[in-house]
């Protein structure tokens, strides 16, 4: 994705409960390594064997060198385990609340002792912090993941029963949360939101001793778990002893998968909601853009990917077209900072260094540069800057996902209107701003078919989103960008603190 360094999508969760009373850090551990890719920020692990054991750290989980392992690994005891990644869609930057904000989170409180971590984001989420405030209870971070879990330990306290509990914030919660959890009686449990936004797959060890569930199919095939299901939206599953339950808690909803999996964060090797590989989508996905755009196809020399999710489309981009993949720009694997978390001069800086360019091949061609989505330009604009030093004669740029004209609020870091390049624009206009002799984006209905699957959310593409509340203040957020006026914040984080009607709105459905 051009924008990678300026985007993030929220994390990737695990749970792992062990029939035979293995200990589980092992494999949530590597679960977690095949998840790196949706959380570089911090990383936590939370196992049970008959207590908690917790540790939490920022970074990489895989830049855990081996003796810090064996030590965790004497230490996180336990036959069920659950972990996270995450990047922040909610909550401040800084170090020391990456560390506080890191999950998974523990809450003791009414006797209800439970740790949770999740993937996704709470677009009423001021609201349910102000609700439990005034409830007495007090807040130690600035992320939604500790709010999600004491409004479930607040829940729980009254309904008792976790089917009752989850149902109830079911009701409340507007947002994105595909969730693992442990309760401190040896239960592990998960459950997605009512429209099932984010991914969820689970499943049993090929030796049926362990079952797994977690973001992505990957974290399963790595700890030999081929048999796989994919959780439904609304549904709850609970893990104890040897019994596994299932309770579908909202049938009424359409589930809305977030349709920025297939074209960037999910690896392509995953499985999200159906039988497709990730990487046959996005191959469709460029196939379909040859068709699309034939004429611009044609004049092309060749065709050159922005590494490294744009691959796939690239081949698929060629099959159609017959012109020849040329992968002439080569990303530094080790350049791992995100320029979202840097000043605009360091950022400047990452980019002149994140990508390789190989000039003396690009001569004076004609190039189908594709990318797999373009949301805020920046780096799609050094990038072509460059190629036509390298004496690109045309660039010409193929986005295999539709045009992003609103923000999201369900776990993927572009929360504002004026941000997007796509908001308020021709194609025309965006082309000139990035310098690029054209802008070709993937139509919505071209996505959907490669996709295969209509139950999409398309929030971002459409300013149509799946939940109330999210609409809501979206709308809010719209009206005030076309008047020119620029929200500092996330706009599920800022809209309150401008007085809007949205301010005094109650949590969608019922009040606690």
């Amino acid at each position: 994705m051009n924008d990678i360094p300026q985007i993030s999508e929220s994390c990737g969760v695990i749970g792992i409960f062990d029939f035979n009373n293995r200990n589980v850090f092992p494999y949530v551990y590597w679960g977690l390594v095949t998840l790196n890719h949706r959380g570089h920020q911090s990383y936590g692990f939370v196992t049970y064997d008959g207590i908690f054991h917790s540790y939490k750290n920022i970074g990489l989980v895989s830049d855990i060198d081996q003796t810090n392992l064996r030590k965790l690994s004497e230490e996180l005891l336990g036959f069920i385990g659950i972990g996270h990644v995450r990047y922040a869609t909610s909550g401040e930057f800084s170090k020391l609340k990456l560390i506080v904000d890191a999950q998974p989170i523990i809450v003791e409180s009414n006797g209800i002792s439970l740790s949770l971590a999740y993937n996704g984001n709470i677009a009423n989420i001021l609201n349910l912090r102000r609700i439990l405030s005034e409830k007495g209870f007090k807040f130690e971070g600035s992320g939604d993941a500790e709010v999600l879990a004491k409004l479930l330990s607040y829940l729980l306290s009254s309904d008792k029963s976790l089917p009752k509990a989850v149902k109830h914030l079911m009701g409340l919660v507007d947002g994105a949360y595909s969730v693992v959890g442990l309760l401190s009686n040896g239960t592990l449990f998960a459950f997605r939101d009512p429209h099932g936004i984010r991914p969820l797959v689970y499943g049993i060890s090929d030796d049926k001793h362990m079952f797994t569930i977690a973001s992505e199919s990957v974290a399963l095939n790595v700890n030999k778990s081929s048999s796989q299901a994919f959780i439904k939206n609304g549904e709850l599953i609970i893990v104890r002893d040897r019994r596994i339950e299932k309770f579908r808690l909202v049938e009424n909803f359409e589930e809305k998968l977030c349709a920025f999996e297939y074209a960037y964060f999910s690896r392509p090797d995953s499985k999200l909601h159906n039988d497709r590989y990730v990487y046959e989508v996005r191959r469709e996905l460029g196939r379909k853009l040859a068709k699309r755009y034939w004429h611009v196809a044609e004049r092309v020399d060749f065709v050159v990917p922005v590494p490294q999710t744009a691959i796939e489309a690239a081949y698929g981009f060629h099959e159609v077209s017959g012109k020849p993949v040329e992968p002439l720009i080569v990303r530094h694997r080790y350049v791992k900072q995100r320029a979202f978390i840097l000043s605009s001069e360091e950022r400047k800086f990452l980019l002149s260094r994140k990508y390789n360019f190989l000039f003396d091949r690009f001569g004076n061609s004609k190039i189908a540069l594709i990318d797999d989505s373009i949301v805020r330009g920046d780096t799609l604009k050094h990038i072509v800057k460059i190629l036509r030093t390298a004496g690109v004669r045309e660039v010409h740029v193929f986005s295999t996902f539709p045009k992003i004209i609103g923000p999201c609020f369900y776990g993927i870091d572009m929360s504002t209107f004026d941000e997007l390049i796509g908001f308020n624009r021709s194609d025309l206009e965006i082309a000139n701003i990035i310098g690029a002799d054209s802008v070709n984006y993937q139509t919505i209905e071209d996505f959907v078919s490669a996709v295969g699957s209509k139950n999409l959310c398309l929030g971002c593409l459409t300013t149509k989103y799946p939940t109330k509340y999210a609409n809501k203040i979206a709308l809010i957020a719209k009206e005030k960008a076309l008047k020119g006026v620029k929200l500092k914040g996330r706009i599920s984080e800022t809209i309150r603190n401008l007085n809007e009607d949205a301010s005094s709105e109650k949590p969608p459905h019922k009040v606690i």
